[in-house]
């Protein structure tokens, strides 16, 4: 009888690859909290006239005369870098959590360490989930900003917040092959021991 997480023969019993609900928990609740944030941030409450007026009178409190029409757009700056950054979080945030469970339920059955390969930080289904969970989220939200008084759904938003997840995808390879070329090149050096 195989038990959980035991390789016979050169074979994995299937439940091993199954991730525990506890790996599950462990990776997924950052996603789940940020998807919480942007809901926060689709209500009448994140409204632009409403953040347009929190902005003034922080402004206002440092520099008393103001010019409201600059608030404006320093408001409408710093809502579209919230899109753009928020939803690159997001997009990270799936990719990330993806990746760890997949290194969760390797790392019992791997004869090798986890992250010697590009395979093991990054690949291109865990890019695809990211940019689809992003692309749905961020449509979903102006499709619910539409419906409320004070917002407006516009379809560049959704197209901002692509690009914004599809930069940090591009990130997380880069770093993700930095990472790999550090572990390479340390594992290829020899250590060095100091014998007196």
């Amino acid at each position: 009888m195989l038990h959980h997480g035991e390789v016979r023969h050169g074979r994995v019993t299937p439940s091993l690859l199954k991730p525990s609900f506890r790996s599950l928990a462990r990776n997924l609740w950052p996603v789940v909290f940020w998807l919480g944030v942007i809901r926060l941030e689709s209500t009448d409450a994140a409204s632009s006239a409403n953040t347009t007026s929190a902005l003034y009178k922080v402004i206002a409190a440092v520099a008393p005369h103001v010019d409201p029409s600059f608030v404006e757009r320093l408001d409408e700056v710093l809502r579209k870098t919230g899109h753009f950054l928020g939803y690159g979080i997001l997009g990270a945030l799936v990719f990330l959590a993806l990746r760890n469970t997949n290194r969760d339920r390797m790392r019992g059955i791997l004869r090798r360490s986890w992250g010697s390969y590009l395979s093991d930080l990054w690949r291109a289904e865990w890019v695809l989930i990211g940019m689809l969970v992003t692309v749905v989220t961020a449509s979903w939200d102006e499709i619910h900003q539409s419906l409320i008084p004070s917002r407006h759904g516009r379809w560049q938003d959704v197209v901002l917040d692509t690009v914004g997840a599809a930069v940090v995808q591009w990130l997380m390879y880069l770093l993700s092959v930095r990472v790999l070329r550090r572990r390479q090149s340390s594992a290829a050096q020899p250590e060095l021991s100091s014998s007196a």
